[in-house]
Order: C-alpha cells, then structure tokens, then sequence
C-alpha cells in the first residue's frame, strides 16, 4: 500500500509542479493525501526534485523545469477532483493513479484553432486594459495572430519551446518596426504595443509564485522561480532588441507612452480577457463564471486600491480580493483556486511591467526605466503579499479540497 501510495505522490507531485502550482501548496496537498490514506510522510520539493519519505521508504523523482506557457485548465480541475476524490476515500489509490495518467495524456478541448482564436482574443482584452487606443488595439492584435501562430507551431514541442520566448519577441518586434518605418501603421515606437502579442511569455505568475514562495520560506524553490523569470524577461528584451537593429529603427524613439483609459475599457476588457482564456487555457464552461468573478473581483479591488493609495496598495487589494474570492470559490465546492486565480495573475500584469522597465532601456530612458523597474518590483512584492495574506485568512477553512468534475 505505501510503495502503491509514494507511486500516486510522486505522479501527483509532477503534475502539480507541471502545471504551475507553487511548492507550498503542492507540498500541504501532498500531505492531505497521504493523511487520508492513514500514512504520515515527509515532503520536500525543490525546483527539479521532489523527496518523500514513508515508513522508511525514499521516493526520488527528477521534475522538468517548468517552459513557458501552461497545462490546460480543464486537466487542472481535473486533478484538483480526484486529489478530493482519493482525500475523501471515494477513490482507491491505484484507481486514481490510473485515472491521473489518463488526464494527463488528454488533449487540449478546443485544438489548435481554438489556441489561435482564444490567443487574439485575449490579448484583446489585455489591449483593453493596457493601451486602450482603437488604432493600438487593431495593430497589437495583428501582431497577436503572430504570436498566437507561433505558439501554435511550438504547442507540445518542449525543444522549441524553450526558444520560442527569444523567436515570439524577434518576430513580433521585427514586424512592428518593419510597418513603423515603412510607415504603414501611424503609430510611434510605444512598447505597449508589443505587450499584449507576447503576453503569453511575459513571466508575471513565475516572478509572483516566485516572491511567494520566498515569503513562505521556500527559498531555493523561491529564488530560482525569480532568477528563471528574470532570465525569460531578458530573452524576451534581447529578441526585441534584434527586431530592432535587424529594422534600423532609432533606439531614441522607442519608448513606453502612457494612454488614459476609457472609463469602461477595463470592465470590457476583462470579459473579452475571460473569452480569450476560455479558448486558449482549455477551461471548463462550468469553471468560466467564476474565473470571470475572481478577474472582476481583482479589478475593482486593484482599481478601490489605486484610488485610494496608489498602485501599490491597488496592487496588494487586488491580489487579496481574488485570493479570499477564489479560496471561497473554491471552499464551496465549485473549482479549484488555482483555476480561477491563474487567468487573474495575468490581468494583473506585473510582469508587463518588468518588460516594459528593462525595454525603456533599449530607448535610452535610464531614468524611467529604473523608476519602471523599481515599480514592477515592488508591485510583485505587493502581490506576493496580497497572495499570503489571503492564504492566511482561509487556511483554518481549508483542511478538504473541492473541486467537481467540469463539462
């Protein structure tokens, strides 16, 4: 039973680290299950290795380096309900072992045409949100379809994918200064028009995750999310830099130009957003009202914080809305926390910040740019706490995993 037991851990284990799942909650579900089963054992992640110890069994396991880009959302939700399945002893443990094989060698729900089409409608919405200008937002979602087929080339394939942030950045960024200069977009050199396309490689859930796990303690896993998502921003930044050169385009002219919002632009944003991921993350139609309630949820506690504090505490109020709102989502039975706070991460947009901080520098805008980087730090920071402190205020509500199965 525990050699049967440490086989189901160590499978659980990668594909929790697989899809993006922060050590710290990794290791409590590790050991929720083993509970259930009346065995008591040690857990240890680290980045590329879990250990775990039972009755003087060792289980030892190598764990890929998390690539750019996500486990359908649909697998997730599926591995959320049978971790509750066996937690709550309707499911034997070689069953579910069988079972989580089974989910992982599923496939995307909607294909390869439903990765392209959710990709563009995302990054819509985040156009919404960052740069809500009607000529920006029709050039950044050409550019998208770019990007969205790249992703499409490189979906499964682990080789490529270890590229793709440097080739997404070089070919979006070779395209948009080849229209900037040939004059056939009236546009200037405005690095927003670069985030939404390669929102998908911008790494502001590994920096988060990362800052989270340190203030939990984790710090080897913690420290290498952080350096891993500071190494993706610069590949992204050395692509961009060779579209730049490759087009002659004047370093002087490249530069982040703020765009005031339209009053109503973020709210429609965050619902075409929801669409996007709909398609793009696989999700379940019963998990998408309530990823569309924790992004809302997130939005107005961001914008509640901008109001009355600055972007910082926006920052911080919107990561403990979402938080308290997805725990409860989840608390209810209805879907896992992970599934509704993941598509929140990326509306957040800290990491489009970092991005945009470190391209300044390519337009020779010490000064902003140190003041923009400075800004991302501590916005990651400020989420990271708003993420700890909502653990925090759940964490007595949260002995039992619920999450249904989806349709």
């Amino acid at each position: 039973m525990t050699a049967e037991l440490l086989e189901f851990l160590e499978e659980l284990s990668r594909a929790l680290i697989a899809s993006g799942n922060s050590v710290t909650d990794t290791e409590r579900i590790l050991r929720s299950v083993a509970e259930s089963q009346g065995v008591e054992v040690e857990v240890s992640v680290l980045p590329t290795m879990i250990i775990i110890k039972a009755e003087g069994e060792v289980s030892r396991m190598g764990l890929a380096a998390q690539s750019p880009g996500m486990m359908p959302l649909h697998q997730v939700t599926e591995i959320y309900r049978l971790t509750d399945d066996v937690t709550a002893g309707r499911m034997e443990v070689g069953e579910a072992l069988g079972e989580l094989r089974g989910i992982l060698r599923g496939s995307h729900r909607f294909g390869r045409y439903g990765i392209l089409l959710g990709y563009l409608i995302l990054s819509i919405g985040i156009a919404l949100l960052i740069q809500p200008d009607p000529d920006l937002v029709i050039y950044s979602s050409f550019l998208s379809l770019i990007a969205g087929s790249l992703i499409v080339v490189g979906y499964g394939n682990r080789r490529l994918s270890l590229i793709m942030p440097v080739l997404a950045s070089f070919t979006v960024s070779g395209v948009a200064f080849f229209l900037i200069n040939t004059g056939a977009v009236a546009v200037s050199g405005n690095l927003t028009l670069l985030v939404p396309p390669l929102i998908y490689f911008i790494p502001g859930v590994t920096l988060t995750t990362g800052i989270y796990e340190l203030a939990s303690g984790e710090l080897v896993s913690g420290s290498s999310r952080v350096i891993y998502g500071c190494m993706v921003l610069l590949l992204l930044l050395f692509g961009v830099l060779m579209g730049m050169q490759l087009n002659r385009f004047p370093q002087e002219e490249f530069a982040a130009i703020k765009i005031s919002a339209m009053s109503y632009s973020p709210y429609l944003g965050a619902f075409i957003f929801a669409v996007g991921i709909y398609l793009f993350l696989s999700v379940y139609r019963s998990d998408f009202p309530w990823i569309l309630l924790v992004l809302y949820n997130a939005l107005m506690g961001q914008q509640l914080g901008n109001v009355a504090g600055g972007g910082l505490l926006g920052a911080f109020l919107g990561a403990l809305s979402m938080t308290l709102v997805a725990r409860g989502i989840e608390l209810a039975g209805k879907t896992p926390h992970f599934v509704t706070l993941y598509p929140a991460f990326w509306f957040l947009a800290p990491g489009s910040l970092g991005f945009i901080g470190l391209a300044n520098l390519l337009g020779r805008n010490y000064l902003t740019s140190v003041a923009e980087i400075t800004l991302f730090a501590m916005t990651v920071v400020a989420i990271a706490l708003g993420l700890l402190v909502g653990a925090l205020l759940t964490e007595p509500f949260s002995d039992k995993i619920r999450a249904p199965g989806g349709d």
